[in-house]
């Protein structure tokens, strides 16, 4: 049974989450136990079979291919990116019913509540039966905010959480990295995370990312 199966909107973020999990336990073979189950591989395990993106994720945490990788792994992690969350089909929003915008902590418990409602769509009380082994990462507002709490060393009043993207690729200019968003390009940059005190450092200055750490804190592995 492999340890860990990763649920994320697309490749670029399954890439990054494994080198977190790989820093995280401070196990570089690690990799060989974790297993891309969302954007789906075709049969041979190497290639993209179907399109990501976080619509086609709900999709998946609704089908019976989700229920059954739930049943074969030790623990599925199901990432997603905030910035989508007041789309109509998703139907979350950013304020409470005051209008006030929500913490960060009430922002990602609001859109795992909202993940738990779609899973059991799928199969009533699914996620009540199996949510010991199912962990969420969810990015305020994208994983791109995680990377560049890392690469931006200037003090900011609060941590940045919009425009990441673009922000991020101004940063890897500078260090001399690529900035298109494609897999090997995400592999060089993500492997910051493969030193525990890189992530460290990430925790202290992203809220997110600290929940999502302690999401991980809370698996076991055999």
């Amino acid at each position: 049974m492999n340890k860990i199966g990763l649920a994320c909107e697309g490749i670029t973020d399954f890439i990054t989450l494994e080198n977190i999990l790989c820093g995280y336990f401070e196990d570089p073979d690690l990799d060989e136990d974790i297993i891309q189950l969302q954007p789906h591989l075709d049969e041979t395990g190497q290639k993209q079979a179907a399109f990501g993106g976080w619509e086609m994720l709900i999709d998946y945490l609704q089908s019976t291919r989700f229920r059954e990788d739930v049943l074969n792994v030790e623990t599925v992690v199901v990432q997603l990116d905030t910035d989508i969350i007041e789309h109509v089909n998703f139907g979350d929003s950013y304020r409470d019913t005051a209008g006030e915008d929500l913490t960060v902590k009430a922002l990602i418990e609001q859109t795992i509540d909202t993940l738990t409602v779609k899973i059991n769509l799928g199969e009533a009380l699914f996620y009540d039966t199996h949510q010991a082994k199912i962990r969420f990462a969810i990015c305020v507002h994208s994983l791109e905010c995680w990377l560049y709490a890392y690469y931006n060393t200037r003090t900011l009043k609060k941590p940045k959480v919009t425009s990441c993207g673009k922000a991020l690729n101004h940063f890897l200019e500078e260090s001399g990295f690529d900035k298109p968003k494609e897999p090997r390009v995400y592999r060089d940059y993500s492997a910051v995370f493969l030193k525990k005190k890189n992530i460290d450092k990430v925790t202290e200055k992203d809220a997110s990312f600290s929940y999502f750490i302690q999401q991980v804190a809370r698996m076991k592995l055999s």
